[in-house]
């Protein structure tokens, strides 16, 4: 009756306690052939805790072993991401400075395509004031005469002071002031 209100009131403030004086109350009751197969439960139970502790420690072993691979392999990873990064940024930089280089030369293409089609233009216009004059000179334009009708000119003028006349119009006898020479008087 002691027993019972002892682990009553253990009970009633710790379960776990209870369980384990009930347990006892037990064994203490059932003499020593319990006590023997307790002590051998008792060697089963630790041994199968030892192995579940063994079990346990590999278990949490291999976690923290892949734990801290993983951890390795995240660094490493990191790193050549940044390096990665960095190599990315560099080809950035060089495409941005090769595709401003191509717009200023696109740009300085555009103005010297327009400064070259002004120079045609004038290059055009200079060949036909050049061909125009050329004409001019060879053949004469309104009163200017050319180079063909003053050297033809001089020519005449030359034979005309070897033979110490000229026959130039004007220059034969005319009968009547009539312009034909083949016409007879009556």
């Amino acid at each position: 009756s002691s027993l019972f209100a002892l682990t009553s009131l253990g009970c009633a403030l710790r379960p776990a306690a209870c369980l384990a004086a009930a347990a006892m109350a037990e064994v203490q009751a059932s003499g020593t052939s319990s006590r023997k197969e307790h002590h051998k439960n008792n060697a089963k139970t630790a041994e199968h805790i030892g192995r579940k502790v063994k079990t346990l420690d590999h278990v949490t072993d291999s976690i923290n072993r892949r734990h801290q691979a993983a951890f390795d392999n995240l660094q490493r990873l990191r790193h050549e991401m940044d390096i990665k990064q960095k190599n990315l940024e560099f080809a950035q930089k060089a495409r941005d400075v090769l595709a401003s280089k191509l717009d200023a030369n696109r740009q300085k293409v555009a103005e010297l395509r327009k400064t070259l089609m002004a120079q045609e233009k004038a290059f055009a216009h200079m060949t036909s004031d050049i061909q125009d004059n050329l004409r001019c000179l060879n053949n004469g334009r309104g009163e200017t005469r050319g180079i063909r009708q003053i050297t033809r000119d001089l020519q005449s003028q030359e034979l005309a002071a070897l033979r110490g006349y000229h026959c130039g119009p004007g220059s034969t006898a005319r009968v009547n002031n009539v312009a034909s020479a083949t016409i007879l008087p009556r």
